[in-house]
Formats: C-alpha cells, structure tokens, sequence
C-alpha cells in the first residue's frame, strides 16, 4: 500500500494557485484528477484497498497546502459491510462473449454463479399474477430467469421491478436487458445469485442459454476513513467544506470505474480551495473533509455529522462539492430554498463577476453528503455543475473526456462566497 501511495504523490499536482489563474487552477484540477482516476487507485472502491490508498494521498495534499489535524491526524476511522468484485466477472450469450463494463454490469448486490443456464423467459404476466408466479418460482432451479419489462420512467414501477428482481435473486441468477445506460452502484449486502443486466445486441428474447463466472467478496466491517483537516480563520465560527473521494472501484479486473466527475472533480475543487486558503487567512474557521464511504449510501458524512469533530452549533454552513467537472449550463444549488440568503450570495457573486451561465436553486434533496448535516439541523448546501458530457456511474466517467468548462469561474466564486459569507 505505501509504494502504491508514493507512486500517487509522484502525480501530484504543483501548480501554484497563488496568482489565481485560470489557467494554473484547471491545470492543478486535472492534474488532481488525472491521479486519483488512474488505475492505481483501483476506481477507488473496495478491491485492493482502493479507497484506502486515495485517503493516504489526500493527506498527503493537507500536509503540503499546511492544513491542520482536528485531532492526533487527519482520519477519522469507521467500518461498513460492502459487496465487492476482485475476480473476473465472465458472461456468454449462446456463446458470444460480452465485454464487462461495456456489454453488461451485476447488479451491485450480486452473488456467486457458475456453469451453463437455460433461459427461461419472464413477462410481467408471469410475475405479476399470484398463481402464475408460483408456478414460475417452481421451474426456475438449475436455470436463469431472464425477464422482459417494458421500458418506464414511473419510479412506483421500477420499484416494483427491483422488488421482483430482487426476490428472484434467492432462487436463480438473473438477466434482463438493459433500460437505459449500463450504470453502475455499490451494496452493503450479497444476495445469493446474481443478476446481469446486458446492453449487447447478444440477449434477445428467443436467447436459449447463458454461461456465467461471478464470484463476489463480501467485506464486513471494511476499514475506511474521511481525512479531515482544518485552516484557522479570525473567528469562532467554521465552514465545513466537503467533497466523497470515494467511488466504485473495479467490477472484476477488466472493469475500472475511474470516477471522473463523481466525484474525484469534487475533490479537486475542494484540494484547490484547502490551497488557496492555507495562503490566505479566512474570515472563519475552515474544515475540510473528504468522506468516504458515499456511494454505499452517505455512510462517511453521516459518521462525521455523528462523531463530530467540531461543535456543530458552531457550523455557519456545510458546503458540499459533488461533480463539478462541467458547468456548461451553470450549477445547481441543493438546498437553496432553505438556505436563502446564502443562494442569493452566490447569485449576487455570479452577477458581479459574470462567472456562470446560470446559479439554479433546487429545494432540499437527501442526495449527497450534505443530507446527513440537514438532518441535524445544520445549514447546508450542495453543489453541482449542469451540462456538457453524461457519463456517471459508468467505465466511460474517465479524466479525458471531462471538459472542465468552468472549474475555475466555479473556483473563483466558491471562493468569494466563503470569503464573504455574511
């Protein structure tokens, strides 16, 4: 893990932020995240300690910008359960091989399965009626379901979906074609089979059979930590600055989800305000933290709100930084209905300065690491960029093809507003 950690600082970012050129802040971002999506911190997920060597290397980074540990260092320790994928992950379709990440994904919650399976073909009407369900669950040992939904949008039916899909993952591996982009998750469970979701051309509905070699690793008590520094300001009261470092990690060695824009681009701007404010004595107390343990489901932010490493009541605001690598059309505020003044700081910021196409309020959403301040009453607001490429939970989310359009017009007002917070 250290050598992998010192080949990570060899990519360090050096560009001074001092001057505040545009140039030298996108320069440092890319750079930033060009390291934390190369394959040497495995998608920085839960197969070969991904997650674990991006903490090193954040740290790393509050030492050089001179940021301060709370408490004897810069981690805050806590464990969760995680369903991981360290093995290869094969899949045939009446013998067409299927490329992982691009053909097909398991669903995150998948277990093990290997051998040849007939397909034996599902609709809605199989499932949905009581009697034809009991007879379906009876013939499906020893084969795979493969099931035939029409495509919706409607959230209570995809639930509904999930749910059977689920149910069917305690009898029998299970495949479906894909409804929309492949995209990835991550489970804090391991059901008994797994399911396939497949976007080839291969899986039709007259496919006879299927050949699968899933092997999954269900991690209990996984060891992570949020790496949590501090800058001191000219008051009592602080700023949290938060951004998740974590990601997906690998489905199997043949898929690495780099995790460009979700969110290594968070941590970017966040590492890129920690230097500029390490320079540059703020109006009050900074705290930086970047959370693990996201994509499980806010597990880091959720340990920071409750172990505290600072008096909540002396928060001002939770600031969280969440895909930021485009802004083609502007950036949305989560929480801006709430947080009303500061929203219309930002807006009044962006007018001056002329930096964003748009500043858009959105009311509160539990969709980030800002959800668990929320909760507790602490004022919080939630960053994201609009516009440009879409990629997101997928093999394509990598650090080339993220324009960055507007990282430092976003740099500048995040900035300003911490600057001048009233």
């Amino acid at each position: 893990m250290r050598g992998c950690s010192f080949i990570a600082l060899l990519l360090a970012p050096w560009f001074s932020l001092s001057a505040q050129d545009p140039d030298a802040v996108r320069a440092s971002a890319r750079a930033t995240i060009k390291t934390l999506t190369s394959p040497v911190f495995h998608g920085r997920g839960y197969v070969a300690n991904g997650d674990g060597m991006a903490a090193d290397w954040i740290a790393q980074q509050y030492t050089r910008f001179g940021l301060k540990p709370v408490k004897s260092d810069y981690f805050q320790p806590f464990q969760f359960n995680i369903n991981s994928f360290p093995d290869s992950i094969k899949v045939s379709i009446d013998g067409q091989r299927l490329v992982p990440g691009i053909d097909f994904i398991v669903d995150p919650a998948s277990g093990k399965a290997k051998g040849r399976y007939t397909l034996v073909h599902l609709t809605p009407e199989d499932l949905f009626d009581p009697a034809r369900r009991a007879m379906t669950m009876g013939v499906l040992s020893g084969q795979a379901a493969c099931l035939h939904f029409p495509a919706t949008t409607n959230p209570d039916t995809l639930k509904l979906y999930a749910d059977i899909e689920r149910e069917l993952m305690h009898y029998c591996p299970v495949v479906r074609p894909a409804l929309g982009k492949l995209t990835w998750g991550a489970a804090q469970e391991a059901l008994p089979f797994p399911l396939v979701e497949v976007a080839s051309k291969a899986l039709t509905d007259s496919s006879a059979a299927i050949d699968l070699e899933v092997q999954n690793k269900m991690i209990t008590r996984h060891d992570a930590r949020n790496v949590v520094g501090s800058v001191k300001g000219r008051g009592k009261k602080w700023i949290i600055i938060g951004a998740h470092y974590d990601h997906l990690g690998m489905m199997g060695p043949d898929a690495l989800f780099p995790g460009a824009n979700d969110n290594a681009s968070g941590v970017a701007m966040m590492l890129s305000l920690a230097e500029w404010f390490g320079k540059h004595k703020p109006k009050y107390n900074l705290l930086f933290v970047a959370f693990a343990g996201e994509e499980p489901g806010l597990l880091g932010s959720e340990w920071c709100a409750v172990d505290r490493p600072v008096d909540p009541a002396k928060v001002k605001l939770m600031l969280n930084l969440d895909i930021l690598g485009t802004g083609d059309e502007g950036i949305t505020v989560v929480n801006a209905t709430a947080q009303q003044a500061a929203f219309d700081q930002l807006v009044k910021i962006n007018g001056e300065k002329q930096l964003l196409p748009q500043v858009k309020a959105r009311g509160p959403a539990c969709n980030s690491d800002h959800c668990p301040y929320v909760k507790r009453g602490v004022p919080a607001l939630f960053v994201y960029t609009m516009g440009g490429i879409t990629a997101y939970h997928d093999v394509l989310d990598k650090d080339e093809t993220l324009p960055l359009t507007e990282f430092p017009d976003l740099h500048t007002l995040l900035k300003e507003f911490v600057s001048t917070l009233k």
